[in-house]
């Protein structure tokens, strides 16, 4: 027999790897369990002397080899240069991917090993499509970014940043210094001049050790803001942003991964064997490059070789001894996989399996390629993710889908989505559904209108929004469209400006009105004034004028409308005082007890004769058991007086004006005062409380006043706690309710309050 028939069988049955052996006549001599899977095939399925041609077309007429001819496949894999050592991707079945490696023997057999890389693949794969996502969403961002190591020298920037600083494009390059691009500023036509050279020094000297942050404004126009922030491991970040329109960003990266071979003498897996006796009985020359530092040789047993890397630091640091016993505690009896740093910085997987005989294999996978890629891979993509929590804008990147692909804290926390739910993969679907959930997009028929057409909305270009949160917060939203068809959004919270230019819209409609009340103050007050002085001048001046002495009928006459004019000049006067103690808050009310039917009544008969001189019925409708109460009597009856006063006063001959009062089931006292006059236009019915408000300009001979009777009236009221109201239709008369709350009455059991 040739070499191939001197194999441990035993030792061939046990591997996790694939083996066949063939002979010089390319004939099965032996072949493990493990390869018979990578074909999909059981155990024992090509015993020895199976042609490997017949193996070849089992596979091929299986689809192993992927679609096409399985003949054309056959004469293909057949025709192999089989005289030297080959490596082949072979074929993806059933999801596993497997790599061939054909090594030659010296009798002109062959040892074919079949090695899954499925899970390498896979997490290569994965590796490079996370770091896509997050490239395409810098990328694509309207945001310039730059980052600088600690070097001072520039990692990356996106061309956003170039065209926002003015940077040629084919003159920024990864590696330039900090002070090579500041220079490159310089002889820009956009920082030149004295501005300029101020603003390079400012970025010069700049501290990056901590966050700052600038404004530049364009020649053409555009605002800039620029931010610096620093990086953990040193060097910072610095983003742009175009204020006056926000701006994308592009940002791109590579990765590379590693991947480990080995298996056997030919290939780069070591492989040790222990026998049923614990010691070794062989390892492959892999075994001995990869454990390099650790000598061994055939036949050293277990125990003295634990106690050798454990003394000289192979297992990490710590009491040799424990060390020693915690792995010797380590089961061999089954299959098991370890990881660890060796002391020369090596990392390297260490796989266990039991052999049939009652011994052990261990192979050892150097894994510090992989190990460096991963980890050049996490730090790169903590770059990014520091980057992106470090802006100060919410970004999030969909798929053509629809799909979210990533986002960062900030997104979430501008729009108040729940943890959890800007992940990849939700749909926008379900983030508009949370967010009607949440009421953000409003309640009711116009909630659901806002919510059909965020889904209706045509992303396929550039879109600019404003939104409002139900927590008041204002949001600046734009969608940008992806050359993939995907689409990147990002939002920025422009509460404090639209709060700014509210506050400017509402202290010019302040203003506005400020200039407005004073006009019609000055026109109401010099009119009522006025016709009262005019009285006073008229009569006085008549008694003056007499040629004879007037009578003392004439003087009592005269002097009777000389007072009522000085009267009615006090109360205007009294009024515009009590405004003026109400507007700087130093007006006080007294408490005094007060029985409300005897307080109606006396308004009541006040006002008849107004009443009878106007040919009006006045009534009183007044239960008899009505609660006292605690309120400042002067002012309620000031209240009810010139509310009766009005009724009466816009009320035509013949109508009725009725003053009713009860107290309600919930406690409050309820006062009415109803007209049948000329009413009120409803949308004229707030600005009738105005102070000095005339609703109807040509109404101003015929029913004089100032205007502060409502304004006055309603201010006494809620003074009180209370609440005045008025409701009215045009032609059909007025209605004005007065509401005094339950805790000003003194129910039935309950001791009155001493009054002021």
């Amino acid at each position: 027999m040739n070499q191939a028939a001197n194999l441990d069988i035993g030792l061939l049955e046990a591997l996790p790897i694939g083996v066949a052996v063939y002979d010089a006549d390319r004939r099965v001599v032996a072949i493990n369990p493990a390869h018979c899977a990578s074909l999909g095939m059981p155990a024992g399925s090509f015993p020895p002397r199976t042609p490997l041609a017949d193996i070849i077309r089992s596979a091929a007429y299986r689809g192993l080899y992927g679609p096409g001819d399985p003949e054309a496949q056959i004469r293909a894999h057949l025709h192999i240069d089989r005289s030297r050592s080959a490596r082949l991707r072979r074929r993806q079945f059933a999801g596993h991917t497997y790599e061939l490696l054909i090594t030659p023997l010296p009798d002109g057999g062959e040892v074919v090993c079949a090695v899954e890389v499925t899970a390498l693949l896979t997490t290569r794969q994965d590796a490079e499509t996370a770091l896509s996502r997050v490239a395409t969403a810098v990328s694509n961002l309207r945001l310039g970014i730059a980052a600088f190591g600690p070097d001072r020298n520039l990692l990356l920037s996106n061309r956003r940043f170039r065209e926002l600083l003015g940077l040629p494009h084919d003159g920024v390059a990864a590696g330039m210094s900090f002070a090579a691009l500041l220079q490159l500023l310089l002889t820009s036509d956009e920082f030149h001049g004295a501005m300029g050279a101020a603003f390079v020094a400012e970025q010069r000297d700049l501290d990056r050790t901590r966050p700052a942050a600038t404004r530049w404004v364009r020649g053409d126009g555009l605002v800039i803001d620029i931010a610096s922030d620093p990086l953990a491991e040193g060097g910072w970040t610095m983003t742009a942003n175009d204020v006056s329109a926000l701006g994308g960003a592009e940002d791109e990266a590579r990765r590379r991964a590693l991947m480990l071979d080995s298996i056997l003498e030919h290939i780069p897996h070591g492989i040790c064997v222990y026998g049923a006796d614990r010691r070794v009985s062989m390892f492959n020359r892999a075994y001995t490059e990869i454990m390099r530092g650790v000598p061994m040789a055939v036949g050293d047993h277990r125990d003295d070789i634990v106690r050798y890397r454990a003394t000289s630091g192979e297992y990490g640091s710590g009491d040799p001894e424990a060390i020693y016993q915690q792995v010797m505690a380590r089961f061999t009896t089954r299959p098991q996989l370890r990881r660890r740093v060796r002391p020369n910085g090596t990392t390297i997987d260490i796989r266990t399996a039991p052999l049939p005989d009652g011994g052990h294999m261990a192979v050892v996978t150097d894994v510090t390629p992989l190990m460096q890629a991963e980890r050049e891979a996490a730090r790169r993509a903590t770059d990014m993710e520091v980057m992106l929590s470090s802006m100060r804008h919410g970004i999030m990147l969909w798929d053509a889908d629809g799909k979210l692909v990533a986002a960062n804290e900030k997104a979430a926390e501008l729009l108040g989505h729940p943890p959890g739910l800007l992940v990849p993969g939700r749909t926008r679907s379900e983030v508009m559904d949370s967010m009607r959930a949440h009421g953000e997009l409003g309640t009711g028929p116009e909630g659901v209108e806002r919510y059909r057409q965020a889904l209706r909305r045509d992303f396929t270009k550039p879109l600019e929004r404003f939104i409002t949160l139900r927590n008041g917060r204002v949001l600046e939203a734009r969608s940008d469209p992806t050359a993939d068809g995907g689409v990147v959004s990002t939002f920025t919270d422009v509460t404090a400006t639209r709060a700014a230019e509210d506050e400017l819209r509402r202290a010019k409609a302040a203003a506005e009105a400020a200039n407005e009340a004073k006009s019609r103050f000055l026109a109401s007050v010099s009119h009522e004034l006025r016709t009262p002085l005019n009285a006073v001048i008229g009569f006085s001046g008549a008694l003056l004028a007499a040629e004879d002495h007037p009578t003392a009928e004439q003087v009592r006459e005269f002097a009777q409308e000389i007072n009522a004019a000085g009267r009615q000049l006090l109360g205007q006067i009294n009024t515009i005082l009590d405004i003026s103690r109400i507007d700087t808050g130093h007006f006080e009310l007294a408490t005094d007890l007060i029985d409300p039917t005897h307080l109606i009544q006396t308004c009541i008969s006040g006002a008849v004769p107004r009443a009878e001189a106007g040919q009006i019925t006045l009534r009183a409708e007044l239960p008899p058991d009505l609660p006292k109460l605690h309120a400042d009597r002067c002012r309620l009856e000031q209240v009810l007086d010139q509310l009766l006063s009005n009724a009466v006063k816009f009320t035509p001959a013949g109508g009725t004006v009725t003053l009713r009062a009860e107290a309600e089931p919930d406690g409050d006292l309820l006062i009415q005062v109803i007209d049948t006059g000329i009413g009120i236009v409803e949308t004229d019915l707030e600005r009738a409380f105005e102070p000095f408000s005339q609703l109807d300009s040509t109404m101003a001979r015929r029913f004089p006043g100032a205007g502060l009777g409502l304004y006055l009236s309603r201010t006494l009221i809620e003074g009180h706690g209370g609440r005045l109201s008025l409701s009215s239709r045009h032609g059909t008369g007025t209605t004005v309710e007065i509401r005094i709350p339950r805790a000003r009455l003194v129910l039935p059991g309950t001791a009155p309050k001493e009054t002021t």
